[in-house]
């Protein structure tokens, strides 16, 4: 059942988003177009429809702009080409919307408003949405269809002037990035300007290789001067067209002048365009465009995750340089505590070895003798003697020296283990700059091209906002259980031994007691069979060790470390997660390898 639902997605999505096209240019630029069109690819709206646009260009007109300042003629010039005043002519700017010039049978005018509604009408009312100075319903587009051959194949385009106002200069500009050649008008008496050179230059990518630059009134010249303009411009301006003309549309209105204007230099130019082959290179200049912008923004996207997953790798590199040397602290650390927990015992068996006391003691037993054998005989003998609340008093109460010098050992201790967490900390705080960095970095990137893929751009700033749960969380996890185990371990440490001291002193001092006080009961009952006990030095000494847990804590500290245990163990998870960190970003990355490859398949198809 799974199994027939899976195929029946396949067989929907490859209805819905995969074509087979044939190997013409047509299939070519269609097949390139699903690609980069893919749902994984994650297009934009735009470059959706500027894909769908693509598509369908290849069977409509090649697109030609007239562009040029207000006033120059642009309108004269269509008017010539369309063999009929359609367009109006005046000293201000009048055409403030672009005008295609299409082929039908009769005239007529279509109207695009930008409400999403058009309008078909008399070619007369053209004049009604082009006059700025009407206040109707706002105008998209203007169309004009006219019995003009020449359009059967291209599409003319009127545009606003370029220096008419701001958003006439705009919309111009916007309609170049649709176009596949130009007409450049200019006025003979002021061609080659520095400031009309500047905009060329802009759009010299957009203007191609089929465009020329026509000079209007060249009636105003008498041939020396028109042969110097031509020279100047060409000059200036053959590296940015593929012909350079001067015209007359005043002289070409007359029949008479009509020759002499030189208008049928521009009709024949027109004319002898090869539609098909301007079509594939303008098609192929604007999807290797596409392609370009496409893979920088992958490249983008490679190039940031390439540094997020170098940031862990380097991240995994300092790690491995401070291991060996943060053990090797650690080893030293405790042998520290041992040496520390066993010069407290050594300094407490001192004291109660300096306290140790003689004292006479006596008892009484049958006298073994004859004469006096039913009396009782009084032995006097030495025996040790402790005063266990006077000692103990001395060492604590009477003297604070022995507290201050416990307590400077414990705090020693414990900055010994906010050492080791801090440590730990500044290890994780190397990471944590880096990520913090790439967050501050890419959390509000935003893309600078309208084919760009929002979907990318913004999973990006998610992903960047979010980088601190995918990244830091889990190593901020094992740092707090880290500093859980060592601050455990320490407040064991600090309960069995360092504050201890006075407990462990008084069980020592009870035990000596009571051990002197059974010796003297077996040593009353036969003297010469048993001793009297005088505690050793070494004697009071293990004794303290023991109460002190100290060889608890040796097998804790020297045969199975186990601070040491801790920061392997905290490496070796670290090293885990920095692995488990990479391999998700290299999942990120195979997701852009995926979409890399089909801009390069998209690359090769276009070149073939």
């Amino acid at each position: 059942m799974q199994i027939n639902i899976l195929n029946d997605f396949i067989s929907s999505y490859e209805k819905a988003y995969i074509n087979h096209y044939d190997d013409s240019f047509s299939g070519k630029i269609k097949t390139i177009c699903q690609n980069l069109n893919e749902p994984f690819m994650h297009p934009s709206r735009e470059l959706s429809k500027e894909l769908k646009e693509l598509c369908f260009s290849l069977d409509k007109n090649i697109n030609i702009a007239i562009i040029g300042q207000f006033s120059s003629g642009k309108s004269s010039l269509l008017n010539l080409i369309l063999k009929k005043e359609c367009l109006p002519t005046g000293v201000i700017p009048v055409t403030f919307k672009p005008t295609f010039l299409h082929y039908a049978k009769e005239y007529f005018l279509r109207v695009e408003f930008e409400d999403g509604s058009d309008l078909i009408t008399e070619i007369e009312n053209l004049a009604l949405y082009t006059d700025q100075r009407n206040e109707i319903k706002k105008a998209k587009n203007l169309h004009i269809f006219a019995p003009v051959p020449l359009l059967k194949k291209i599409t003319l385009i009127d545009t606003p002037g370029l220096n008419a106002n701001e958003n006439d200069t705009l919309t111009t500009l916007s309609e170049l990035k649709n176009i596949h050649a130009a007409i450049w008008l200019s006025l003979i008496d002021n061609a080659g300007k520095k400031s009309e050179e500047e905009v060329i230059k802009e759009n010299t990518e957009i203007l191609g290789e089929y465009s020329i630059c026509v000079l209007n009134q060249k009636d105003k010249l008498n041939e020396q001067e028109l042969d110097s303009v031509l020279n100047y411009v060409r000059k200036n301006f053959s590296q940015y067209f593929k012909d350079i003309i001067a015209i007359s549309c005043k002289e070409a209105k007359i029949q008479e002048s009509y020759k002499h204007s030189n208008f049928e230099l521009l009709i024949d130019f027109l004319q002898s365009i090869d539609d098909q082959k301007v079509k594939e290179k303008f098609t192929r200049r604007k999807i290797f465009n596409l392609c370009k912008i496409l893979d920088n923004e992958n490249k983008l996207f490679l190039d940031i995750f390439d540094q997020l997953f170098l940031n862990f790798q380097t991240y995994e590199e300092h790690a491995n340089s401070i291991y060996e040397g943060f053990l090797k602290e650690i080893e030293i650390l405790n042998h520290q505590i041992l040496n520390q927990l066993k010069s407290i015992g050594e300094k407490i068996s001192n004291e109660i070895f300096n306290c140790i006391k003689e004292k006479e003691a006596y008892f009484y037993q049958k006298s073994k003798k004859i004469l006096t054998k039913n009396l009782y005989v009084k032995y006097t003998y030495k025996i040790p003697y402790i005063s266990t609340d006077d000692t103990y008093l001395s060492m604590f109460y009477h003297s604070d020296s022995m507290n201050k010098e416990f307590k400077k050992i414990k705090n020693e201790i414990y900055h010994s283990f906010e050492q080791i967490k801090e440590n730990l900390v500044n290890l994780v705080n190397v990471l944590e700059k880096k990520i913090l960095f790439f967050k501050s970095e890419f959390s509000n990137i935003q893309k600078d091209n309208v084919f760009q893929s929002d979907r990318n751009f913004s999973e990006l700033r998610v992903f960047s906002n979010a980088s601190e749960e995918y990244f830091l969380k889990d190593f901020k996890e094992l740092l707090f259980k880290n500093a859980l185990e060592l601050d455990l371990f320490f407040e064991k440490l600090n309960l069995k031994a360092f504050a201890n001291y006075e407990n462990a002193t008084r069980l020592t001092l009870s035990f000596l007691s009571d051990k002197i006080n059974q010796s003297r009961t077996l040593y009353e009952l036969d003297s010469s069979e048993f001793a009297l006990f005088y505690p050793k030095k070494s004697e009071i000494y293990e004794r303290v060790l023991k109460e002190l847990n100290v060889y608890e804590f040796e097998n804790l500290l020297i045969d199975k470390p186990v601070i040491t245990k801790m920061i392997k163990n905290f490496f070796k998870d670290n090293k885990i997660l920095i692995e488990n960190k990479k391999h998700f970003i290299e999942l990120k990355k195979t997701e852009l390898d995926k979409r890399k490859n089909q801009i390069i398949k998209s690359f090769e198809l276009l070149k073939g």
